[in-house]
Parts: C-alpha cells; sequence; structure tokens
C-alpha cells in the first residue's frame, strides 16, 4: 500500500480521507507541521498532502521547507483557500500540485498517482552507463540552457514526466514553477479551463481560476501526452504559442504567457500530423529541439543497477538479487520500461518472503 502523509490540523478530516483512500492508499495523520519532517524521515511517504492555510505563517515556512528538499516526496497543496494569488504562492513555493477544497476523489486519486509516479522515476530515466542513455542525458544538459520548447519522445514507462522536471531543475528557470498537466487525464469539458483558466461566470458554476499557462509564469509547463489533446485545445494552444498570451474562458482581454514549453507524447505524433489528427502548425511549434528517452531494451546494460537499486530501496537494503535473478531480468523484453521492472521487482520482494536473496523463482514476469 502507498503510504501519503496527510498533515492536517483536523484529525476527524484527516480519519474521513484516510478511509475514503484506504483502497489505494494509506494515509499516516501528522497534525503539527513543525513535525512533519521527522515523520517524512521516519515513515518515508511517496507523497504529501498539505493545507498550509490552516496553519498561518508556520504553515508556508513548512510547506517550503517540505517542498524544496531535494530527497523529499513532492507535496500537494489541498485548500479552502484556493484564491490565485495563494496557488501561485504555493507553487512557487514548490509545491507539486494544488487541490482547491471540496475536492472530487477521482481528482485527489490522480494526483496522488501523478505525484508518486515523479517520486518513483526520480533518479530512473538517468540511471545507468549505457550509450543510448549517456547519449539522452547529454543533450538534456545541453536543452536545459535554452529557453526553446523541448518535444519528449519516448514509451511509456520510461519517465518523459521526470525528464521534463529534470529540464526545469538543470535551466534558468528553476527558481520559477513548475507545472505539469496530463492532457489524456483531462475529459475535453475540463482541458481548457485547467490549461487557460476561467473568469467567473464563464459556465454553470465557473468561478475565477488560473490556468496552468499562469500557474507556470516565470517557470515551466509541461504538457504531457500533447497528442490526445483535441481539435479545439489544439487550436487554442496553437496561438497561445504565436502570440505569447492565453484568453480565459470567458475573459475579456488577453494574459501575457511568460513561460519555457515542454510537451512529450509516447504516440507517433509525426504520423499523427500526416494523417490530419494533429496539426502540423502546431507540431512545428513544439518540436524544436527533441529528446527521445531509449526503451530500457536498448540499455540492457543498465537493467541490473536499476534492479538492485528498486530492491534495496523496497527494504531499505535488507535484500538483494541472486544472479540467476539479474540474468532473467536482462533477457526479459520490458514493454512498460521502467515503471513494468519497478513493478516486477517489488513483486518479487514480496514473492521472497523472509529470505535475504531475491531467486529466480521469485521473478514473475
Amino acid at each position: 500500500m502507498v503510504k501519503i502523509l496527510d498533515v492536517e490540523a483536523d484529525p476527524d478530516e484527516a480519519a474521513t480521507l484516510a478511509a475514503l483512500l484506504a483502497d489505494e492508499f494509506r494515509l499516516i495523520h501528522c497534525p503539527d507541521p513543525a513535525r512533519a519532517a521527522q515523520a517524512v524521515r521516519r515513515e518515508a511517504p511517496a507523497a504529501i498532502l498539505f493545507d498550509p492555510a490552516r496553519y498561518a505563517e508556520a504553515g508556508h515556512r513548512a510547506l517550503e521547507a517540505l517542498a524544496r528538499s531535494r530527497e523529499g516526496p513532492p507535496v500537494i497543496v489541498m485548500s479552502a483557500r484556493a484564491e490565485p494569488s495563494r496557488v501561485l504562492c504555493a507553487l512557487r513555493r514548490g509545491a507539486y500540485d494544488f487541490l482547491a477544497r471540496p475536492c472530487g476523489l477521482h481528482e485527489l486519486k490522480s494526483a496522488l498517482r501523478s505525484a508518486v509516479e515523479a517520486r518513483t522515476y526520480a533518479c530512473a530515466p538517468f540511471t545507468g552507463s549505457s550509450p543510448a542513455l549517456r547519449k539522452a542525458a547529454a543533450l538534456l544538459a545541453d536543452y536545459a540552457r535554452h529557453e526553446y520548447p523541448v518535444l519528449i519522445l519516448g514509451e511509456s514507462g520510461t519517465g518523459k514526466d521526470v525528464a521534463a522536471r529534470a529540464l526545469h531543475e538543470a535551466s534558468p528557470r528553476r527558481g520559477g514553477p513548475f507545472v505539469a498537466r496530463n492532457c489524456a487525464a483531462l475529459p475535453d469539458e475540463l482541458i481548457e479551463s485547467e490549461l487557460f483558466g476561467s473568469d467567473k461566470g464563464a459556465f454553470t458554476g465557473a468561478v475565477e481560476r488560473p490556468g496552468a499557462f499562469e500557474l507556470a509564469e516565470g517557470g515551466t509547463l509541461f504538457l504531457d501526452e500533447i497528442g490526445e489533446a483535441g481539435p479545439a485545445v489544439q487550436a487554442k494552444l496553437l496561438r497561445a504559442l504565436e502570440s505569447g498570451e492565453v484568453w480565459r474562458l470567458g475573459g475579456r482581454s488577453s494574459r501575457k504567457a511568460d513561460i519555457r514549453l515542454v510537451t512529450a507524447t509516447s504516440r507517433d505524433i509525426r504520423g499523427a500530423a500526416e494523417a490530419g489528427r494533429f496539426r502540423p502548425d502546431l507540431l512545428y511549434r513544439i518540436d524544436t529541439l527533441v529528446l527521445e528517452l531509449p526503451p530500457l531494451r536498448d540499455r540492457p546494460e543498465d537493467i541490473v543497477f536499476l534492479a538492485e537499486s528498486f530492491a534495496r530501496e523496497a527494504t531499505r537494503g535488507r535484500k538483494s538479487l541472486r544472479p540467476a535473478a539479474l540474468e532473467r531480468l536482462k533477457a526479459a523484453p520490458w514493454p512498460g520500461n521502467i515503471r513494468q521492472l519497478k513493478n516486477v521487482v517489488h513483486r518479487a520482494v514480496v514473492l521472497s518472503g523472509d529470505l535475504e536473496e531475491i531467486g529466480e523463482e521469485h521473478i514473475v514476469i
């Protein structure tokens, strides 16, 4: 069960949320933000839920300390105080995401999964010594120095989202926010307001809300699975990139968009453009710099290092992999790439029970 640290002043709310998420996550309640860092070291959660507004200035100091820690898990702020200025402040202090209370269960779970995945692959895409990996890492370091849009290509599970964050952290914009949105995870009726924001009255129930372009002001906007965006969103994206301005839904004026755009897809986006499923003029805007992440089958020499790292991480160094188990892992095709390898290693940890070594018989692919 994935552990989440819930920094929450109200124990009843913490208990209710824990029950709602119990099928997928195990929430660990921490009522005092001053003790949150200690709880992180003790429990090693995959992500943190936090509402700094409930703790006045002490909460904001704690948010920055938790979110800026390089070793710490990503922090999701979930608060009823969701004024645009507060959202921007939280993201600039390093929050991974901001959710407005009341928040739907599906939205919360999706945000947690995204944060956990970002934590899971924090180093994996660039861990190893294979030529394919060294080439990708060198390109990333070169691209980070520039402001041009970057299109990241790679199969599912290769760590495109982590590469995008690495680009941001190595760039001159590292002091600004990193805002990520998955175009495939957003329904068509929500994606426009999610990206461009909305003004009060734009549609039934609409409130003033900044979109991802505004939230990423001065930083990096990462649009994952850009190939899944529909025609209307593609047209608006093109207009925003050409003009450097965005229009909120229902808005009467445009706003400047000072962002560095990074996009990613696991699909054949050039083939989609040739077939008329993706706008060629938008493709030309987003593929100025292209970074291709190698699949795991093209870097077999890295599989051993990754597998051993995952085993150590899962058992805090108590288990190791036998040579026969490592050979079996090296021989597998890994269509799910790093994500699949991690799942297989974790399964082997469980199947090996109290044994100190993981054998070939525990590797189920």
